[in-house]
């Protein structure tokens, strides 16, 4: 895909998330975006995304490639207007995400049924997500607190205070109070991240290691039942701001401030330096880390006798195979997550773009 020059017409919410999305993986290296077109008026001139903000009628007098629609309700309005009324060549109105899409069905052209359902349903959506998927519950949002004594922001979480780090920017204005979106969609019953299905799940008395916690809303969701937990997170922000979660449980966890591999270092960790005791549940969301991560830990795989799994397979190319092969090899029943993601911020997704499973699960 060589780079070509965009203009993207929409201002409006979409506008915003699938630049976000650009911005934040390489397919930026080959998409210029030289500006936006806007219907409204009051929008003409002014700057969006460090971008100007064109009338329609100026677009005759840009040099361009290609126009993209970025306005979800109104599009064939907005190719009725581009066609008839500024006579816009069809071959000139061309989605930029389309073209990835594209390129993942010539992909996936030999793949089973469900899959060229799921590609069906994605083809027509706009821009690209990471999460497709339906019946989802409706999105809650989290109204933001300010602990004024520690200085951090937090939410209220099934009763319990769940403090963001410092560096987490990613909120919503509401009336002039900050919200921000639902932390616990991604484990829906019928998202394609879920963690817990069956008899693969989280109990009384369990050993949970959780790994890329994040913020923490999986191990705060089971902190009452289990009996101890190692939370490994390699980020310090995050860090910092769940030592501020657990404190009201600090007696059963286990803090580990490291990236998890399969060697020590300053700055990684094994689980097989880490956890010297069978444990009951493993789950691991390490961006693309857990492969190395599991062969660190063979001692921890082997001597957990009542283990179950839930591990992030969607992060690199060939993970949902190679994960696969290593909980059977250490006798665990497995099965991937319903469903299928496309991970859009690992970078060999814009050279060969797929779609992936999610969590390969594994029980003893």
């Amino acid at each position: 895909m060589n780079m070509k020059k965009y203009l993207i017409w929409g201002t409006g919410q979409l506008a915003e998330i699938n630049y976000a999305t650009l911005l934040s993986t390489s397919l930026q290296e080959k998409v210029n975006i030289i500006g936006f077109v806007d219907n409204n008026k009051d929008k003409c001139g002014r700057i969006f995304k460090e971008k100007i903000v064109y009338s329609p009628n100026d677009i005759g007098e840009i040099e361009y490639d290609y126009i993209d629609i970025w306005v979800e309700k109104y599009e064939n309005d907005i190719k009725n207007q581009l066609f008839n009324e500024l006579c816009i060549p069809k071959d000139k109105v061309r989605s930029i995400y389309g073209e990835v899409k594209k390129e993942m069905e010539k992909n996936h052209k030999q793949s089973n049924q469900e899959i060229k359902l799921f590609l069906e349903k994605v083809k027509d959506t706009p821009g690209l997500r990471v999460f497709y998927y339906d019946s989802v519950k409706k999105t809650e949002m989290y109204k933001v607190y300010k602990d004024e004594k520690n200085n951090y922001n937090y939410v209220w979480f099934e009763g319990k205070k769940l403090y963001l780090a410092k560096s987490y920017s990613q909120y919503i204005k509401i009336n002039e109070e900050d919200y921000i979106y639902d932390i616990w969609a991604e484990q829906d019953q019928n998202s394609p991240h879920l963690y817990e299905s069956g008899e693969v799940v989280v109990k009384e008395g369990d050993i949970l290691v959780d790994a890329g916690v994040c913020e923490g809303n999986f191990a705060l969701h089971h902190i009452d039942k289990v009996k101890k937990v190692y939370l490994i997170e390699c980020d310090k922000e995050w860090m910092e701001a769940l030592k501020l979660t657990f404190a009201p449980y600090k007696e059963k966890v286990v803090f580990c401030n490291k990236f998890l591999s399969n060697e020590d270092s300053e700055t990684t960790i094994t689980l097989n330096s880490l956890v010297k005791e069978p444990i009951d549940f493993l789950k691991m969301d390490i961006e693309g880390e857990e492969v190395a991560a599991l062969l660190g830990a063979e001692q921890v795989l082997k001597n957990s006798l009542n283990l179950k799994c839930s591990i992030c397979a969607y992060h690199k190319k060939e993970h949902e195979k190679k994960i696969n092969e290593i909980l059977l090899e250490y006798g665990l029943k497995t099965e991937a997550s319903k469903g299928y993601m496309v991970f859009i911020y690992d970078k060999e997704f814009w050279d060969y773009p797929e779609i992936r499973k999610g969590i390969i699960r594994g029980i003893k």
